[in-house]
């Protein structure tokens, strides 16, 4: 995948903690976010979407749900289910970063 794009995809062995900082990082750089997520991966792409949308970092531009035909691990044709949730930036972004960081660096 190229370095441009703002695509994040999401695993369910992560902190939805770390998705929320990686998606504040490309809202910064790129104004909107895609997390992709399929099965249980979906629960921290929600997390993580929801937790940016509380702060006012950004707002829900799209919220999108498929089934895609994947193999098991035997080799047997299973269903999984997918969602792609899209972020766009808003106007107060900057702000919103800026008084969050501050606050982070007198921290430590």
């Amino acid at each position: 995948m190229e370095s441009e794009d703002n695509t994040i995809k999401v695993s369910a062995k992560s902190n939805p903690g770390s998705y929320i900082f990686e998606g504040k990082e490309k809202l910064k750089s790129k104004g909107s976010v895609a997390f992709h997520a399929i099965g249980g991966s979906i629960v921290n792409a929600v997390r993580a979407s929801e937790r940016l949308i509380d702060l006012g970092y950004a707002t829900l531009t799209k919220f999108e749900t498929s089934c895609i035909d994947e193999k098991d691990f035997n080799g047997q044709p299973r269903k999984v289910y997918k969602v792609v949730l899209q972020l766009a930036r808003t106007p107060d972004f900057d702000s919103i970063y800026d008084e969050f960081e501050k606050k982070r660096a007198t921290k430590n």
